[in-house]
């Protein structure tokens, strides 16, 4: 068991992390400044491990992996960051093997960015696996996963990642907020054992955060939180949207352009911003800071920590400086949660925003919710009839042919059909993932959505889980979202969908067995469902 994960296990110490970024070929200024920053802190005891990017931004970099060995090599603690967006889900086994023979267990489990360059254009972006997807693989991997070889069922020699996911309170509409908690809640069904805040500058989102976690679904997961040491640049660029998932408002855009105005072009200023955050962070209660930012050096990183040491128990001071929320009125998920005496209110008495519902102005949502509820629940009379149709269309290919081109012919015009053939249509309320969303999120959405809730890739569309949200909340049905989708099965492409639900051959028929062996999701706390 490496420092990190021991560190965190035992909940005796305040964890710092650090993030470090390989650049594009194999070596040069990027790759020496990564194994530098190693061997400066390898024997630091306030640094438990150092965390590598993969691809980041959707930009192709040198892997991670190779990185990895290396610092590993120096003795010193990783965390390999482990994203969905370049792997199928053979290659992610693949992966898996590979950094498990090489004693890297520490993983970062990520959806990705999406794709923005690569050799002679935008690459294909594969997203076969989500993160939530992902980390149910990873643990069965834990586990040992079974296979069949032949006519034998195997089990293969078990793994032992520490896997962590990322959860983003930064997100400023109700159906972003929310769906990001139900999300986070999906990946500690699935097996993730830490949690890595994305980036923000909010302190009442850090503060919703744990009381979400730690009181209202009382569990003791790890979190730690990011601090982003923010350059002019990097806050224009996040400004502007063009960092998925990251946020900087104008007020706090025009704060650090003042202060790239002095001498050192604002690096004390925010190196001892980014101090402030980390001593805010450890008063709240956080397991501990995962440090990042553009060119750190190991220095700014010490200087940061001593800085933030020095604050110590004064941090309350300093927990009104972090109120760079979104200017467009911004969702937070309790009563009260938009102040700081928020900070003060006990378990008994959080109760979520309750907000009206939304109305559905959508006939093609009714008419199809009507004929689900004919044709396509178990036990109806429907639902025999629709078995017995598709018992028929499979004896006879060409029944089978009509009975497919009728399907599609009505989904292509009603969904835009991309014939995957494996339907989450009833689950993600009407609205096609596949067609609709750049990455095919079937679980949720990723944590890329901009801050009115429009998506990472399209800036002019509403994200879809934006309106899978109003939609199952206009039906009070909002726990419906709380069910794992199993990956896509590509065997069942361009067939029948119809036909592969009544004959149970998609995903509909597949049970995934959770991992609440560490931290257990209450079943009776989800409150929201019933607005």
């Amino acid at each position: 068991m490496g420092r990190f994960r021991e560190a965190l296990e035992s909940r005796q110490e305040f964890i710092t992390t650090c993030e470090l970024i390989p650049g594009r070929g194999y070596k040069g200024r990027n790759v020496d400044q990564a194994l530098q920053f190693a061997s400066e802190v390898k024997d630091s005891p306030d640094i438990h491990a150092l965390s590598l990017t993969d691809n980041a931004g959707g930009n192709p970099a040198l892997s991670a992996d190779v990185v990895g060995i290396e610092i590993l090599n120096m003795g010193v603690d990783l965390i390999v960051h482990f994203s969905c967006k370049d792997m199928n889900r053979n290659a992610i086994e693949s992966r898996a093997y590979l950094l498990a023979r090489s004693g890297i267990e520490n993983l970062l489990v990520l959806t990705g960015d999406y794709p923005i360059m690569g050799y002679m254009g935008l690459p294909k972006p594969s997203f076969d696996m989500g993160a939530v997807n992902a980390l149910y693989f990873l643990n069965n991997l834990n586990r040992g996963l079974e296979i069949e070889a032949g006519k034998r069922q195997v089990t293969l020699e078990s793994t032992n990642f520490y896997l962590g996911a990322v959860v983003s309170p930064f997100k400023w509409t109700e159906a972003s907020s929310v769906m990001q908690y139900i999300k986070l809640e999906k990946k500690i069904r699935a097996g993730a054992h830490f949690f890595i805040t994305q980036l923000g500058f909010d302190a009442l989102k850090h503060i919703e955060l744990l009381k979400y976690v730690r009181e209202y679904l009382g569990l003791d997961v790890p979190i730690l939180g990011s601090v982003y040491v923010l350059s002019s640049g990097a806050a224009r660029f996040m400004n502007r949207g063009e960092v998925p998932g990251c946020y900087v408002n104008d007020r706090l855009l025009e704060k650090i352009k003042e202060e790239s105005k002095t001498p050192d072009k604002g690096k004390e200023a925010r190196l001892k911003r980014s101090a402030r955050l980390v001593a805010v962070l450890k008063g709240l209660g956080y397991n501990g800071v995962h440090i990042e930012g553009l060119n750190l050096s190991a220095e700014d990183v010490r200087f940061i920590l001593e800085k933030a040491g020095e604050i110590g128990e004064n941090w309350r001071d300093h927990l009104g400086e972090f109120n760079y929320s979104s200017d467009d009125k911004p969702f937070y998920y309790f009563k009260g949660g938009d102040s700081l005496e928020f900070l003060n209110k006990k378990k008994e008495d959080l109760e979520p925003n309750i907000t009206p519902r939304k109305s559905i102005f959508s006939l093609t949502f009714w008419l199809t919710r009507i004929l689900h509820k004919l044709i396509f629940i178990e036990g109806t009379p429907g639902c025999a009839l629709m078995r017995g149709i598709s018992s028929l269309a499979k004896k006879y290919h060409f029944f089978y042919r009509i009975f497919r081109r009728a399907e599609h012919l009505t989904k292509r015009v009603l969904f835009d059909c991309r014939e995957c053939d494996d339907c989450a249509l009833f689950e993600s309320y009407y609205l096609c993932p596949e067609s609709q969303c750049p990455k095919g999120m079937r679980v949720g959405p990723c944590g890329g959505s901009r801050v009115k809730g429009h998506c990472e890739v399209f800036p002019e569309r509403m994200c879809i889980w934006e309106r899978v949200y109003w939609r199952a909340k206009n039906r009070r049905e909002c726990h419906k979202l709380n069910y794992i989708i199993p990956p896509r099965d590509w065997n069942l492409y361009e067939t029948s969908s119809w036909m592969n639900y009544f004959l149970k051959y998609d995903h509909s028929a597949k049970k995934l067995e959770f991992f609440n062996h560490v931290y257990k999701v209450p079943e009776d706390m989800h409150i929201r469902c019933k607005r």
